[in-house]
């Protein structure tokens, strides 16, 4: 990251704290420090500025004699407060004179990838206050960052009667007809949980992940509400008049494609030209 200016770090603390800019009297423990910069990493980045009084934004500096320990107090929180290790861009806070006086900035990436967490709890910024993120905001972000994969969860609510088995064996018996080995596919359950369509849960029952649902679910649309299709048909190019048909698709994956695919089939109109004794689509 290119380093601020001096101007634009005077603008950054005359506007306040904000989403993401922090302003520090002094240095806190490296605990309290670290929270602070796990909760922008989590959100959009930003600056934590030590030197400045913040109720009314006034340039008081960092002493000599506590610059190192200012310093120190932010790398501790970065590297051994919070997990995974996080890497301020530049690595080392910078040291800004201000009317004569010296701050300490540390200068926060947004992350991309890692949830960070300090003292076993993930935060995040929002506004100007460092709040602790719930169960389903982490589960959300995981997904958001690619973390993990949305289809292998569990479905809410589902039972392994949620499943067609029918469904299930339907396919099997078309993989047994593509594969050599004869019997590989007897245990349902067992096929199932290697497919990622089922998983063991907290008690040890087998129930099915979002993929098994929609694969092999008997109302998919039940628990996965989102999975429907909706196909419109509209008379006009830009779709403002009344349209002219619609259809709402729902079922397995399989179910969605084919009834898709026979809805666009059904306005798209074929031309064809006739070349000798054949008609060419």
């Amino acid at each position: 990251m290119v380093r601020l200016r001096e101007s634009a770090l005077k603008r950054l603390i005359k506007c306040g704290e904000t989403a993401t800019v922090e302003l520090k009297l002094a240095s806190p423990r490296p605990v309290e420090m670290a929270e602070r910069l796990c909760g922008m990493a989590n959100a959009q980045g930003g600056f934590v500025v030590v030197g400045v009084e913040d109720s009314k934004r006034k340039i008081v500096g960092v002493p000599d004699d506590r610059m190192a320990m200012t310093i120190d107090a932010i790398l501790r929180a970065a590297r051994q407060n919070i997990k995974p290790v996080l890497v301020l861009d530049p690595p080392e806070p910078e040291v800004y004179v201000l009317d004569g006086k010296q701050v300490v900035v540390a200068t926060v990436p947004p992350s991309a990838g890692p949830i960070y967490q300090s003292g076993g709890v993930f935060w995040k910024r929002r506004g100007t206050h460092t709040v602790p993120l719930s169960m389903s905001e982490i589960l959300e972000l995981a997904n958001d960052r690619g973390l993990q994969d949305w289809e292998t969860l569990p479905t809410r609510g589902t039972t392994m009667e949620d499943i067609a088995m029918e469904k299930v064996e339907a396919y099997l018996q078309q993989r047994s007809a593509w594969g050599r080995q004869v019997g590989r596919f007897d245990d349902v359950e067992r096929v199932l949980l290697g497919m990622k369509c089922a998983v063991r849960n907290g008690s040890g029952d087998v129930v099915p992940t979002n993929a098994g649902i929609l694969f092999f679910g008997l109302e998919p649309q039940m628990p996965i509400i989102q999975s429907e299709v909706a196909c419109v048909l509209y008379r006009d190019a830009v779709g403002a008049s009344r349209y002219a048909d619609r259809k709402f698709i729902r079922g397995t994956i399989q179910e969605l494609i084919d009834g898709t695919e026979a809805f666009l089939n059904r306005y798209i109109a074929v031309g064809a030209r006739i070349e000798g004794w054949k008609r060419i689509d």
